[in-house]
């Protein structure tokens, strides 16, 4: 899949505010791109190396997990260091902690929020009004409620899409963590942004609302 200029860079901004991290390995000058996927998301992950093989080469290992005496294989993929990963770096980490502003923000796209959506979406019923409408979420926990506010009204900016903040488990240190829920009047809006983009084999997070006629030009070449 080749992508170029702001379309690659919203590409992969949208993997780093998902599952992806940017990290360093001791004594290297520039940065790397890495991120883990489970077993049935493997055409996934091999999609995104597609992506990110336009800045530098990246590779592919298999990953098994132990959890309760349960084997779970999976991949990891890695890029080479690379300065275009260095600057992204330092726009996305303070102290080490992934963290966003407005310029990360801003540049999220329809694919951008796809990944967004692939990476740590998922499907279910709210009950908060009495009607167990459908909702869509995006797991964001991982960022505190002023990151969280920062997406949520630039998300409403730049796609009318209107989201709410939902408290989850609390942290270590007693404060709650947040995730975003779609307001369910914007379902058909969000499904007509992301539709082009979903990759077959994650149309699963969509639940009841699953997609037919999904994009097949994902050109995804097996290497394992």
């Amino acid at each position: 899949m080749i992508l170029k200029g702001i379309e690659l860079k919203s590409a992969v901004i949208g993997m780093v505010i998902g599952d992806g991290c940017i990290s360093y390995r001791a004594g290297r000058k520039n940065a790397y791109y890495q991120m883990n996927h489970c077993d049935k998301q493997y055409d996934y992950l091999i999609w995104k190396k597609q992506i990110l093989d336009n800045i530098t080469s990246s590779s592919v290992s298999k990953t098994e997990k132990i959890m309760n005496k349960k084997r779970y294989p999976g991949y990891h993929l890695s890029t080479r260091q690379h300065p275009y990963f260095t600057k992204l770096y330092k726009r996305f980490y303070h102290n080490k902690v992934k963290v966003l502003d407005e310029y990360l923000v801003k540049m999220i796209n329809p694919l951008a929020l796809s990944i967004m959506y692939m990476d740590d979406g998922t499907f279910g019923k709210h009950h908060g009004n009495g009607n167990g409408k459908d909702s869509f979420y995006l797991c964001t926990q991982n960022f505190d409620y002023a990151n969280n506010s920062l997406l949520r009204k630039s998300l409403k900016i730049n796609f009318d899409l209107e989201w709410n903040l939902n408290k989850t488990e609390k942290s270590k240190d007693g404060t709650y963590n947040y995730r975003l829920r779609l307001a369910s009047r914007c379902n058909d809006k969000f499904l007509n942004i992301i539709r082009p983009h979903l990759i077959p084999c994650m149309q699963y997070k969509l639940g009841s609302k699953t997609l037919t006629n999904l994009n097949k030009d994902c050109d995804i070449v097996r290497t394992i």
